[in-house]
């Protein structure tokens, strides 16, 4: 049954076509039954996320109390109190001392982290890709090996990397007799360097999945092309590979971003953000303050203030990946 006659039962015949406005409905897709087949979708998500969100939203208006499920409006206050001090003031003190301003030291180690680990984690799967891509023997195996880490959860990946770490770690025992043994994750130089090291690793054997895909819908007579015209192995990359795998690298790289800025459990379990703050991440700290100190109101401003900023990164990365698209 279409919507315009289902409409005009329950509607004057005047308001039928507001009604098709107000719905965003054209001549060409006024069928009802779309809508119903999406309706319990719609339901779900607005119970069980949608409402969580909104209500999220709420608290971070208030000082909340979890046990009591009792909350005192405050306004801005909780948003004020995870800003300020800003990081320039205090000759930049917020962005080198934990104590000045804990949120914004976190987003420096998130930045740091996002820096450190997705270039490598692009460009390490896609030169993974790349080699897998051609003839060789145990390609499969290959594969299946660099997707390892993908599987595993984050708290394993981190119970084995501090293995490796630790004072009395794998990676020590082989240092120890060159005189270079160091305590990596107790170090708060280091420590965050580990949690990077661990990313990377675990993040090459996803992008490489992804850009596997693209590769293999690259038409082969391109390459044959190139090949007459006697383009060599690099400019064959440079002009069919890379442009080819355009769509595929925005979708890696937004979504390693993104990735990067929400890594909460490897921090967590790695060294539950210390040796002296020095790998308490935004969404760690997000935990910390939401259910570690039961402040859910400063804890629900922080995880907003993140969706924003997440939010603005995307819309113009997807804004410039449109302005770049050429229309033939």
């Amino acid at each position: 049954m279409s919507f315009e006659k289902t409409a005009k039962r329950v509607l004057p015949a005047s308001n039928v076509e507001r009604a098709k406005r107000w719905l965003g409905l054209t001549d060409e897709q006024n069928n009802l039954s779309g809508y119903l087949f999406v309706l319990p979708n719609v339901i779900v998500f607005s119970i069980f996320l949608l409402a969580p969100v909104l209500y999220a939203f709420y608290l971070s208006f208030n000082e909340w109390n979890i046990l009591t499920a009792e909350g005192t409006w405050v306004g801005l206050q909780n948003y004020v109190s995870v800003l300020t001090p800003l990081p320039w003031e205090n000759n930049w003190a917020p962005l080198r001392d934990p104590t000045a301003n804990l949120w914004w030291y976190s987003m420096k180690n998130t930045v740091v982290y996002a820096v450190g680990t997705v270039p490598l984690q692009i460009y390490g799967g896609l030169a993974v890709a790349l080699m897998l891509d051609k003839r060789i023997r145990g390609k499969k195996v290959y594969r299946a090996a660099y997707f390892m880490p993908v599987m595993l959860s984050g708290a394993a990946s981190a119970v084995i990397w501090i293995w490796l770490l630790s004072s009395n770690g794998i990676i020590n025992s082989f240092l120890q007799p060159l005189g270079l043994a160091h305590n990596w994750i107790g170090d708060p130089s280091t420590a965050l360097g580990g949690l990077i090291l661990m990313a990377i690793w675990g993040g090459i054997g996803f992008n490489m999945i992804l850009f596997l895909a693209g590769l293999q819908n690259i038409p082969d007579e391109l390459y044959e092309a190139a090949r007459i015209d006697g383009a060599s192995r690099w400019h064959r990359f440079r002009h069919v590979t890379w442009p080819n795998l355009g769509n595929t690298s925005f979708f890696v790289l937004v979504m390693a971003i993104i990735g990067s800025f929400q890594v909460f459990g490897t921090a967590l379990v790695f060294s539950d953000g210390g040796p002296y703050y020095s790998t308490t991440t935004v969404v760690l700290l997000i935990y910390q303050r939401a259910f570690e100190e039961g402040q859910m109101g400063v804890g629900a401003a922080m995880a907003f203030i993140l969706f924003l900023i997440i939010f603005v990164f995307s819309y113009y990365q997807y804004r410039y990946r449109k302005s770049e698209e050429v229309e033939y």
